[in-house]
C-alpha cells in the first residue's frame, strides 16, 4: 500500500516575523504577503509559500488558480492557522477544516439528501465538506457547479466523478478534519509529519 506524507504546520504557534525570516521566502513572496490584511492570513500564506519553495521549487498556476509543477502534483490547504501540504505522482487534492459549529443553512446548501442523513454532528459535516473540496482541488477546477452534486460518500473509498476514478482518505487530526483525494483507485494511507518552519 502506498504511504503519502502530509506535512502539517500550525501557524498559531509561530510569529509572522519568524516566518518572514525563512530562507525559503523570496523578496517577491514577501511583497505578495503585503496585500493580505489579517495577520492570521499572512502567516498561512507565508507557510504555504515556504512549503512550495522548499519542496517544489518552480511552480505555476493553471487557469483555475491550481498550483502545478512539471516534476510532480501537489496541493495545499489552510484553515484557522493550520496549513497542510502534500505531493504525489498523480493529481491530488487536500482540504483541512478546523472544527467549529455549523449552521443548518450551510448543511442544507452543500448536502445531497444522502449526505444530510449522514451529517449528525459538526465532525460529520466537515468530513463531507473536505471530501467535496479535496475532490475539486484534485480535479484542478475548484467548485464551479452546485456543491450538492459533488460526491463525498462513501468516505475512504473510490468515487467516480466526471468519468474519472478517485480515492479519498478522511481523518480527524487534533481539532480538524483532513481529506486527501488522489486520481487513482489504488489504496493508500497518510502519514502526518508536523513541519517546524
Amino acid at each position: 500500500m502506498r504511504t503519502l506524507t502530509l506535512l502539517f504546520v500550525n501557524t498559531n504557534t509561530k510569529s509572522l516575523e519568524s516566518l518572514l525570516l525563512s530562507s525559503f521566502l523570496s523578496d517577491k513572496n514577501i511583497n505578495e504577503l503585503s496585500r493580505y490584511k489579517l495577520e492570521e492570513t499572512k502567516k498561512e500564506k507565508a507557510a504555504s509559500m515556504i512549503l512550495k519553495n522548499k519542496y517544489i521549487g518552480e511552480y505555476y498556476l493553471n487557469e483555475s488558480g491550481k498550483p502545478l509543477s512539471k516534476s510532480c502534483f501537489f496541493n495545499i490547504s489552510h484553515s484557522k492557522g493550520y496549513v497542510v501540504f502534500i505531493k504525489d505522482d498523480v493529481p491530488i487534492g487536500v482540504d483541512i477544516e478546523k472544527l467549529r459549529p455549523v449552521e443548518d443553512d450551510l448543511i442544507n446548501y452543500i448536502s445531497s439528501s444522502e449526505e444530510k442523513k449522514y451529517i449528525t454532528s459538526d465532525l460529520k459535516f466537515y468530513e463531507i465538506w473536505t471530501n467535496k473540496e479535496s475532490l475539486t482541488k484534485c480535479l484542478g477546477t475548484g467548485i464551479k457547479e452546485k456543491i450538492k452534486d459533488i460526491p463525498s460518500l462513501p468516505l475512504n473509498d473510490t468515487k467516480i466523478y466526471k468519468e474519472k476514478a478517485y480515492r479519498s482518505i478522511t481523518i480527524k487530526y487534533l481539532d480538524s478534519v483532513i481529506t486527501v483525494t488522489r486520481e487513482s483507485i489504488e489504496p493508500f494511507e497518510i502519514k502526518i509529519q508536523e513541519e517546524n518552519l
